[in-house]
């Protein structure tokens, strides 16, 4: 059976001058060797109170609170080591609603002039900002929009500019005469 310490270092049976809070089961030893340095602060923080010191002691010790240190003896008593990885978190939902997300998804398809949003020809995070904030009373943060985007498969790319009036045949023969002017050595004038 494995040895239970509790805060104070008392081996379980024997009195208990403190009331008995932190308790671990066992000692965790591999704690240098782990890769993760949030595993690590939690492990070190049950290693502490299995040592006898107390939760404030081992808060001191390693910068996070009394409270923190008691966390992860509770989790690790519950659960063992595999108790002490951090689980995902998932973030803040986004603040878009569904119905507004296909009205902007669809206004993202034309530019913001043609949506009666200022006279820019192209989206850009500054624009969609405050086309989103003017329109639907929704404030976000210039990465939050481009993150929301990504997430809709856009990606950033720079806007290439093509002349409405182009005349495909001059086109064609500036390029001919270009190539004839890439061929010809230079002059030399003497």
């Amino acid at each position: 059976m494995a040895k239970t310490l509790c805060q104070g270092g008392i081996p379980d049976g024997e009195s208990h001058p403190v009331p008995r809070l932190y308790c671990a089961r066992t000692p965790p030893i591999r704690e240098k060797k782990t890769p993760k340095a949030r595993i690590r602060l939690r492990l070190m923080a049950v290693r502490l109170v299995w040592e006898g010191y107390p939760a404030a002691s081992a808060a001191d010790i390693l910068g996070v609170s009394a409270r923190t240190v008691s966390t992860y003896v509770r989790a690790w008593n519950a659960g063992g080591p595999e108790a002490l990885v951090p689980r995902h978190s998932p973030g803040q939902p986004t603040k878009i609603p569904g119905a507004i997300e296909a009205e902007i998804l669809t206004a993202l398809e034309s530019s913001p002039a043609a949506v009666g949003y200022g006279i820019a020809a192209n989206w850009d995070s500054r624009v969609l900002q405050a086309f989103v904030r003017d329109r639907y009373e929704i404030t976000m943060s210039r990465g939050g929009l481009r993150r929301w985007l990504h997430r809709h498969g856009f990606s950033w790319t720079r806007p290439t500019y093509v002349l409405a009036k182009a005349d495909p045949a001059r086109q064609t023969e500036f390029r001919k005469e270009l190539a004839a002017l890439k061929k010809t050595p230079p002059t030399t004038t003497s």
